[in-house]
């Protein structure tokens, strides 16, 4: 549900921008939609049926990822190139939300595996088999999670040691892949959708799979001067650190920019406050007379 309300609005956003839009649709045969023909079928509801371009394959697989890019060669435009690519499947075999959970211990490598590929594996294959047909300045957005943040409320709990782990793995991972097409002027970043009514979040969500896109949204299309790559966002806002004290995010949410700016300097006695909630410890030297 959100991948294809991200689809759809990325193509209203671009349709804004008066650009023709075609939509490589790539979906993950193991999630909510039964079979290839439903796929297909909710795929082609997106936009204009003309301009999608239906890419069915289990994204496990690093064999069906090149097959489908050899399939989209042989569909696509003889000039048509790629602007943006978003890794947004997701595989949350660990937990049934609000209904049941495999604890660290009872996983199965099975299981743990098969989340590591959909969840890690494939963002990077879908990276690498795509690239000779992306254009200079596109934009890669990986959909990771709040839940493989490690000042997550979840992290010390017996809980998701797949989905969170892997989601903490791609947070990294998106910064292994920007490193490695900067020097192509391609951008690679991650964002969190929030916490969305989905099939894979929960029903109970705060946010609607709408909500969820926009955060995606804003990610593909930050700063097109100077665009940044390797950074991990939501809705917009870069989340400046890997570890954040609940006291310091509690001020990110404020969205108190001259507060979070203060965090990161140590030219003023007034931010030792702020400095201490990170365990940094200052010691001001008194001017000499």
């Amino acid at each position: 549900l959100l991948g294809l309300t991200i689809m759809d609005s990325a193509i209203k956003h671009l349709g804004d921008r008066g650009k023709k839009t075609t939509v490589i649709g790539k979906f993950y045969g193991g999630m909510d939609l039964d079979g290839d023909a439903k796929a297909q079928e909710a795929l082609n509801s997106i936009g204009n049926p003309q301009n999608v371009i239906p890419l069915i394959m289990e994204l496990e697989s690093e064999k069906q990822i090149a097959d489908a890019y050899q399939k989209y060669l042989s569909l696509k435009e003889a000039d048509e190139k790629l602007d943006i690519l978003v890794n947004n499947a997701v595989a949350a075999l660990d937990w049934v939300a609000d209904v049941s959970y495999i604890s660290t211990l009872e996983i199965e490598y099975s299981t743990l595996e098969k989340m590591y590929r959909v969840n890690l594996f494939a963002p990077l294959f879908m990276l690498r088999y795509f690239l000779p047909s992306m254009n200079k300045g596109a934009r890669v957005v990986n959909v990771a999670s709040g839940s493989g943040e490690f000042w997550d409320p979840n992290a010390l709990k017996d809980f998701q040691p797949g989905y969170a782990t892997s989601k903490a793995a791609l947070i990294m991972m998106t910064k292994k892949m920007a490193a490695a097409v900067i020097d192509k002027g391609i951008y690679v970043n991650c964002c969190c959708p929030g916490w969305c009514k989905t099939q894979t979040g929960s029903w109970n969500a705060d946010t609607t799979p709408e909500d969820g896109a926009g955060s995606v949204i804003a990610t593909m299309f930050l700063d097109s001067d100077n665009p940044p790559y390797g950074h991990h966002y939501r809705y917009g806002n870069r989340i400046l650190l890997d570890v954040l004290p609940q006291e310091i995010y509690e001020i990110y949410k404020k969205q108190e920019p001259t507060l979070l700016q203060k965090i990161f300097s140590l030219k003023n006695e007034n931010n030792h406050k702020i400095l201490r909630l990170l365990g940094v410890k200052i010691k001001f030297k008194r001017k000499s007379k």
